[in-house]
């Protein structure tokens, strides 16, 4: 857990990881799949006969160095989108002065090359290196992790490397360092008028603690409600609903509390005003823990419901049929799509 949140990976334990850890990562890894990485950073072209990640002597900064037989190849790793020119050419004189040869450079960060490399300062960096300087992006190094954990033999031949591999791309698309579109909105069916109150009520959805996975990472919770639940609300709402999802809530924290502490739990919420009755609605869990989705203010967002139905007909990541729903989650794009069908 940090800040009350479940984690996926040990370098996200760190929080916001520094460019040097990130880095050092990298190299440990590059060293350990060359075959994976070095095409990449080599351009396609050459071998590697060396990866080194040195320190500096105030051993507050690593850096990757790898040899391709004749000129160094520098593996700068940077976090944001916005690059320092003055602080690569100081580096690249460095190396330059150490191995007496220019070196080249690869730039990895979230994607900068376009902006970046057109300033008089990378024209300048550019003329102190073997050639201009080479950009990929940490999408680009997800892609190459999420490949070496689809092979078994990665983790037969090198399964500690392969299980950092894991780490590597679980911390980047936490961080919103990839293009691959993360889920957005939770689905869930609401069916029991106890589900159905607690929502508009008290802005609770509650679950088995084995959805936790499916859960994570969603900004949006999006009740879709059988066709029972829809026929009792539209007796009693201004506006009429019927099957699917009408409303959508945002999801302002995901806790899995013992069963026994649910009502303490419920008490510490300022915006609850009855924790009792709220207990009472949840308490019929059978597990000895539950998941809670502590929810913002519903919003009607679709006076047309969205059925499933509508979502099969949709290029979803997951696939929906008009079977039970699940738990499902999908992006927004997917679910305004269906809207409109």
């Amino acid at each position: 857990m940090r800040a009350g949140q479940p984690v996926e990976s040990f370098l996200s334990c760190l929080g916001s990881i520094r460019e040097t850890r990130l880095t050092a990562t990298l190299a440990y890894l590059v060293s350990r799949f060359p075959e994976e990485f070095l095409p990449l950073f080599l351009e396609k072209t050459g071998n590697a006969s060396s990866v080194h990640v040195e320190e500096t002597e105030g051993g507050d900064r690593y850096d990757i160095i790898v040899k391709d037989g004749r000129h160094p190849i520098i593996l700068e790793g940077k976090v944001g989108i916005r690059q320092n020119p003055r602080q690569l050419l100081r580096y690249v004189r460095t190396v330059q002065a150490i191995h007496k040869r220019r070196p080249k450079l690869v730039i990895i960060d979230v994607g900068s090359k376009t902006a970046q490399s057109l300033g008089e300062d990378f024209r300048k960096l550019a003329q102190k290196l073997n050639k201009k300087p080479y950009f990929c992006t940490w999408d680009q190094v997800a892609k190459i992790c999420r490949k070496i954990i689809r092979k078994k033999v990665s983790f037969k031949n090198e399964r500690v490397a392969a299980a950092i591999a894991e780490d590597m791309l679980n911390h980047l698309e936490e961080n919103q360092m990839t293009t691959n579109e993360r889920p957005e909105v939770y689905l869930r069916e609401l069916s029991s008028e106890s589900s159905v109150r607690l929502y508009f009520r008290y802005g609770i959805y509650a679950s088995d603690p084995k959805f936790l996975r499916s859960a994570q990472n969603n900004l949006y919770f999006a009740p879709y409600f059988t066709r029972r639940t829809a026929d009792r609300l539209s007796g009693s709402n201004l506006v009429p609903i019927g099957e699917g999802i009408s409303y959508v809530s945002r999801i302002k924290e995901i806790q899995v509390v013992p069963k026994k502490h649910i009502l303490k739990f419920l008490k510490t919420i300022k915006t609850i005003e009855d924790p009792k009755t709220a207990f009472r609605l949840i308490r019929g869990h059978r597990q000895q823990e539950v998941m809670l989705l502590l929810l913002g203010k519903p919003y009607l967002a679709f006076i047309a419901p969205v059925t499933k139905k509508k979502l099969g007909k949709v290029d979803t990541h997951q696939k929906f049929t008009q079977g039970t729903l699940g738990s499902r989650s999908c992006t927004l794009e997917e679910l305004l799509a269906a809207s409109h069908i």
